[in-house]
């Protein structure tokens, strides 16, 4: 039962990161008036449906996202051709685009309400025998400054890095009290001077401010990495092996999730909000690739029309996009088979 909750949760997460790409069409198309034909949540037969504003809402059995659909793409007087190219060329990148800003919302909670886990000034283990023993330095000690420089962990780190074989006068607080303990170092076989401790690792929350900044560069850097396995995926062929599909990305985020709620509550809460985050940065990045049926491909022919105010013949248009659909779609399937095997340990 318990896992049955966490494989709807993963399904849920998926949806969610599909259902946040398709508000953005729907949200910039009624902005921009291009008439919406049907908005639905979720795939499949139709559980229920109503009409407002000349648009059909529906909700579907399969909880797999869902669409927005607009009139005939092939028909020159449909009202979606209609509409300047500007319009629908921006309507279409909206959706990768609420893709980016899901990413950065979650990126800036995460940081500023749950925190992510930093090197801390606390000492959590003493070695038997080093010269941090000897000196009295205990588990549970606070280190505050070093040789009277105070500053955060990372720089006292780092000036400690450069001491050598030096002794050093470690500022220490214990039970809310302060005291210097003078350390020595001990070489050990690696040819290294160190004293001994070992400092841990502590969730740290970033102010509303930090978490801005924090959040977009946390984001820009995942960009950056996926961007760089597409091209070594596409160009060299690596990574192909461990492309999923939606069953497969739901087994993975059932498994970490599972592991996490495990160890706790939230622990649970801050992997998956950061595989939403990854999720749907995959799905923006994905559907901005220049390839027909994604969106990527029909920004470019958009521009292309907006720039020089011709286009493809809109019937050609449409039977490329289809092509291109139909293979999408088949490759689906045979990474989705794979996943499957993948489960039964095939």
């Amino acid at each position: 039962m318990q896992t049955l909750l966490y494989i709807l949760l993963g399904i849920l997460i998926l949806g969610i990161c599909v259902m946040v790409h398709e508000s953005g069409h729907y949200l910039a198309a009624r902005r921009l008036k291009i008439p919406v034909v049907e908005f639905s949540v979720g795939m499949g037969p139709k559980l229920l449906g109503w009409e407002k504003h000349g648009t059909q809402y529906s909700l579907r059995l399969i909880p797999f996202g869902g669409y927005c659909a607009f009139e005939s793409e092939d028909d020159e007087a449909s009202s979606y051709n209609a509409a300047p190219a500007w319009r629908r060329l921006v309507m279409t990148f909206c959706g990768p685009l609420m893709n980016f800003v899901l990413a950065f919302v979650l990126a800036v909670v995460i940081l500023s309400c749950i925190g992510e886990y930093q090197l801390s000034n606390g000492i959590v283990q003493v070695g038997e025998g080093t010269p941090a023993m000897e000196a009295g330095v205990q588990v549970g000690d606070r280190l505050v400054a070093v040789d009277g420089q105070e500053d955060g962990i990372e720089a006292l780190s780092s000036y400690l890095s450069g001491t050598g074989d030096k002794s050093v006068t470690l500022t220490l607080e214990r039970d809310g009290q302060r005291f210097d303990a003078l350390v020595g170092k001990q070489l050990t076989e690696d040819g290294n001077y160190l004293m001994g401790v070992s400092f841990g690792y502590e969730r740290q929350r970033l102010s509303f401010l930090q978490s801005l900044s924090g959040g977009f560069r946390f984001c820009y850097e995942l960009i950056a990495d996926m961007v760089r396995l597409l091209g070594r995926m596409f160009f060299h062929g690596e990574g192909l092996s461990d492309v999923s599909g939606p069953v497969g990305v739901v087994s993975m985020v059932t498994d970490i999730a599972q592991q996490s709620f495990a160890d706790s509550f939230l622990t649970g809460v801050d992997n998956t909000l950061r595989l939403i985050l990854l999720i749907s940065l995959n799905l923006g990045i994905m559907n901005l690739l220049p390839l027909p049926a994604l969106d990527g491909g029909r920004v470019v022919l958009l521009f292309v029309e907006t720039v020089t105010g011709k286009h493809l013949p809109r019937r050609a248009e449409a039977y490329l996009h289809t092509a291109a659909l139909f293979v999408l779609l088949a490759l689906i399937l045979v990474i989705t088979g794979r996943d499957v095997l993948r489960l039964f340990g095939r």
